[in-house]
């Protein structure tokens, strides 16, 4: 097989893989393909997982070592990360010597499902964002601060009531401010299922230019998008002018957050889409402001219900 044939890579249905650990996993249905990788439902056929269905991404472009060198600092990362509300890894391996996949968490419902669903409460909302914010918080606070970059409620995981931020493909170190990806380059090659078009930030547009360094800051106004969206049900964010992903970001008004606390919460959406970075809410402010509301929330959910979920 060679290199544009792995590009366009397809397990055949019940085609097993084996991972370092020494287990086999069996493929049950596609998931999805990005830029980089094809996702699969594969099920766990031996070792103490065994019966365990999981999500299985490979490295698909071996034409694109770049992209492998991404792919694979992307599950190093995940390895290391013991936050809750950040993917888990399980496993890893190599498929036909030059294709490396990752086994993580099979989690079928995303954000934006809940979003499009209509149904979730207040309390179940402003939890949602105070885990997200949370997960934030820890890669601000890692030794070597982390950059998400593609925050949207499609890489954003439900399970329960339970959230976890997945898809670190263009996760950036703030201590790697190289050129690599500038000139336009990190939006050539998010183009896709990853390509944050809707969901750019200015911080973004101006490192991709090489006009600026680039911090975590750029996460938090991702963020905001996020709960913009999950609390008023749009993103603000305008069409790109020409469809161009380097020109200026642009904002709508933020539409109407209904409830006793939709002022507040909208006040912290607003402060997290502050154009200028210097000037924009901190993660660590963003995450106490956001679990005083919680915990109003909830205390009003208590007294009114006895519970508060």
């Amino acid at each position: 097989m060679n290199e544009i044939e792995k590009d366009q890579l397809k397990l055949e249905f019940k085609e097993t893989i084996e991972s370092n650990s020494g287990t086999w996993y069996s493929n049950l249905q596609f998931l999805g393909k990005g830029g980089a990788a094809v996702t699969y439902l594969m099920l766990a056929t031996n070792g103490s997982n065994e019966g365990t269905t999981f999500a299985l991404k490979i490295f698909r472009r071996v034409s694109k070592p770049e992209r492998r060198d991404a792919f694979l600092k992307e599950v190093g990362f995940l390895r290391t990360c013991e936050h809750p509300c950040v993917m888990r890894v399980f496993d890893e391996g190599l498929y036909q010597d030059d294709c490396p996949f990752v086994v993580a968490e099979y989690l079928p419902r995303t954000l934006l499902d809940v979003i499009r669903s209509n149904n979730s409460s207040l309390v179940e909302k402003l939890s949602f964002s105070l885990q997200l914010l949370s997960s934030l918080n820890y890669l601000s606070e890692l030794d070597d601060q982390v950059v998400h970059r593609d925050i949207k409620p499609k890489n954003i995981f439900v399970k329960g009531r339970s959230c976890v931020l997945g898809d670190f493909g263009l996760m950036k170190l703030v201590s790697d401010q190289s050129a690599d990806e500038q000139a336009g380059e990190f939006m050539k090659q998010s183009v896709g299922p990853g390509m944050p078009f809707f969901h750019r930030t200015p911080d973004l547009v101006e490192y991709a230019k090489g006009e600026s360094q680039l911090s975590v800051a750029s996460d938090v106004f991702q963020m905001g998008l996020a709960l913009a969206q999950l609390f008023t049900g749009r993103n603000p964010q305008k069409r790109a002018a020409n469809n161009q992903h380097l020109s200026k970001v642009e904002l709508e008004k933020l539409r109407f957050v209904p409830g006793m606390l939709g002022p507040q919460i909208a006040d912290l959406i607003k402060n997290m889409l502050e154009f200028n970075p210097e000037k924009r809410i901190s993660v660590r402010d963003a995450l106490a402001v956001c679990s005083g509301l919680f915990i109003t929330a909830a205390e009003r959910s208590n007294a009114l219900e006895g519970r508060i979920f």
